[in-house]
């Protein structure tokens, strides 16, 4: 008996000592470093970003000297916004190996959301060096090109990296941002909607359709494109400013307010949040004294030129904010520096010809508009005030011209409607400047413009 139980203690012992090894044997093999880095592969592609970046941060703390991890684990972090972590992960991949093209364009993506334009430009253009097959190098040189102001180099670059990939749906959303500055709205639609069909849970695609819809006009296509953004990722705050953009020029400044509440939240480094802010604080300060809007605005400005002194969306806002207080000669040189950062940004010019409006330099304003036109024939704002010149200048067959285009263009245009009754009554037509005159007050909430058109009503 004793030999049986001693036999079977040794047969226990042998059975457990198996067990042991082949669990130590299943643990080896299935938690590689390799394993977790597969592991974080499957959670990216799922889009469970923090489960990636644990299994990456697994992974290395396994093997510190595989620059892969290191890469995946910074595309990770781009997706939640950890920009340096991003930057830092790459740097040391880069330090690994100095020779790998996605290190460069990951790093690119980073910098170019920080807003990092020459660093970002100068990464792609290593990563295409080093791959020139890599389509994500040339959007991401697209993206940098974008930011310093270069547009139509940047869409030569993004439609190099359809020609790669045609089916990459970023090359398309980027070429729709340059198409949008340089007022070719036409294509830049056709790109948003050719990157929506190619990938429609691509939130961007809709955020960039909502910019063209802001600049043509159709700000209610423009609110449903933002928010359906919102719905898919709420954490684009470029989504937020741009709705923003349309509940501003809807009237509904404390929406818009809010809006870019949110996106400065989201990402408190985003110049594009405060002078989208600063442009609905303008707006309420000529009516509302409850706070000092004008103050806030010009903060806004300032603010959005600190974090990008080559931000022509600033100075023109800034200048906006100058017209406010009738200080010409200050919006004028905002306008000017505008110009200088951007010469295709056509917004700036109309900024600049109502300032020369008001200083009566009539030429000066219909040269300025002359160029904004051409480069944004849509541009309802440059025709209004086109009109206005040529209105004072006597020449009302031109004004009238002018005034009637802006209104097409911009159906709900209260200052239009202003603006055309006064050329009417310049023209002796009592008709035209009694319906104009209604309909400006239809479409107008500014207590100044409705005294003004109540005045110009009861005149002679």
């Amino acid at each position: 008996m004793g030999q049986m139980n001693s036999a079977w203690n040794k047969v226990t012992c042998i059975l457990v000592l198996s067990c042991i090894l082949a669990f130590s044997i299943s643990c080896f093999i299935f938690d590689r470093p390799i394993d977790r880095y597969k592991k974080g592969d499957e959670y990216y592609s799922q889009k469970q970003w923090e489960m990636a970046i644990d299994e990456y941060t697994k992974a290395i703390s396994m093997d510190s000297s595989q620059p892969f991890f290191y890469i995946n684990r910074a595309l990770t972090y781009n997706e939640i916004g950890e920009y340096d972590l991003a930057i830092a992960d790459c740097d040391k991949a880069i330090d690994k190996k100095p020779n790998i093209a996605l290190a460069y364009t990951t790093r690119a993506s980073a910098y170019n959301e920080k807003g990092l334009y020459d660093l970002a430009l100068a990464d792609s253009e290593k990563a295409i060096e080093l791959n020139p097959k890599l389509a994500l190098g040339y959007i991401n040189k697209g993206w940098a090109l974008y930011g310093l102001g270069r547009y139509r180099d940047s869409v030569i670059t993004c439609t190099d990296a359809i020609k790669i990939e045609p089916d990459r749906a970023m090359a398309y959303t980027f070429r729709a941002m340059d198409y949008n500055e340089m007022g070719k709205y036409d294509l830049a639609l056709e790109d948003c909607n050719k990157a929506i069909e190619l990938d429609p849970t691509q939130p961007l695609a809709y955020v960039n359709r909502a910019w063209v819809y802001n600049q043509t006009g159709g700000y209610e296509l423009a609110i449903e494109d933002c928010t359906k953004a919102i719905g898919m990722d709420p954490r684009i705050a470029t989504a937020y400013v741009n709705r923003a953009w349309a509940q501003t020029a809807r009237g509904n400044y404390d929406l818009a307010i809010t809006d870019c509440d949110i996106a400065i939240k989201l990402n408190p480094n985003l110049p594009f949040g405060y002078t989208q802010r600063a442009w609905a604080y303008f707006e309420k300060y000529p009516y509302d004294l409850t706070r000092d809007y004008w103050n806030m605005g010009m903060a806004d400005c300032n603010k959005a030129i600190e974090l990008n002194p080559n931000s022509a969306l600033a100075y023109n806002t800034r200048a906006r904010g100058y017209i406010l207080k009738e200080d010409y000669r200050m919006a004028i040189a905002d306008a000017a520096k505008a110009i200088d950062l951007s010469p295709e940004f056509a917004i700036p010019y109309v900024t600049r010809a109502w300032a020369f409006n008001n200083l009566q330099q009539f030429d000066l304003a219909i040269t300025d508009c002359d160029t904004a036109i051409s480069l944004n024939p849509k541009l309802s704002s440059a025709w209004a005030n086109r009109a206005w010149a040529y209105n004072e200048k006597g020449i009302y067959d031109k004004a009238l011209s002018d005034i009637n285009e802006s209104i097409r263009l911009q159906y709900d245009f209260a200052w239009a409607y202003f603006s055309r009754a006064i050329i009417h009554k310049n023209m002796g037509d009592k008709d035209g400047e009694k319906s104009d005159i209604e309909l400006c007050l239809q479409y107008t909430t500014d207590p100044k413009l409705i005294e003004a058109a109540k005045a110009l009503m009861s005149s002679p």
